[in-house]
C-alpha cells in the first residue's frame, strides 16, 4: 500500500513539474505571455463601482476610461504612457508594469505626484483585459475622484 502511494505522489508531483504556473492561474494569476508589442497601444477600460468601500462623487457604473500604454521590453511602462481624464478632461500621467510572462498588468494612474489609482488586472495578446480592479486612492496617495475610497470592477479591451 505504501508502494502505490509513493507511486502516486511521484506521478502528481512529475506532472506538476513541467508547469510553469503548478497553481493554474488559480494563486498566481494571469492570462498567458504577452509580448511588450501585444500590450502597448491604445486600451479603453469600463468601470463598475464595488460596495468595497462608501464611495461618494465618483466614476459612473459603466464608464470608460482611455488610456495609451507604451510598454517597454522588461514590461515597465515608457514615461509616454498616459491616461484621458473622463471627469477633468485631459491627459494624464500613467506608470507601471506589465509581467509579459502572464500578463499581469499593476497600472499607476496618477494626477501629479501625490494623487492616484492603482488599476490591476490581467492583459492577454489577443486585446482583452480581466479580472481588474481600480483603486481609488492606489496605497499611499490621495484619491483622484469622490471621497471616501472608491474600487471598481474593470473590464478592458484593446482599441488600436
Amino acid at each position: 500500500m505504501r508502494r502505490i502511494l509513493l507511486c502516486l505522489t511521484l506521478i502528481v508531483v512529475t506532472a506538476c513539474e513541467s508547469t510553469t504556473d503548478p497553481f493554474g492561474g488559480v494563486i498566481i494569476g494571469g492570462g498567458g505571455a504577452v509580448t511588450a508589442a501585444q500590450a502597448s497601444g491604445n486600451w479603453s477600460f469600463t468601470v463598475q463601482r464595488t460596495t468595497t468601500f462608501p464611495c461618494t462623487s465618483a466614476l459612473a457604473n459603466g464608464q470608460t476610461i482611455a488610456t495609451h500604454i507604451d510598454v517597454l521590453s522588461g514590461g515597465s511602462l515608457n514615461t509616454t504612457s498616459t491616461w484621458f481624464n473622463p471627469v477633468g478632461s485631459g491627459v494624464e500621467p500613467m506608470a507601471g508594469a506589465v509581467t509579459l510572462s502572464n500578463g499581469i498588468v499593476d497600472l499607476i494612474l496618477s494626477t501629479n505626484t501625490s494623487t492616484a489609482m492603482e488599476l490591476t488586472g490581467t492583459m492577454s495578446s489577443g486585446g482583452t483585459f480581466t479580472a481588474g480592479t481600480l483603486r481609488d486612492p492606489s496605497a499611499g496617495s490621495f484619491q483622484v475622484f469622490g471621497s471616501d475610497g472608491c474600487q471598481y470592477t474593470v473590464t478592458g479591451v484593446k482599441t488600436s
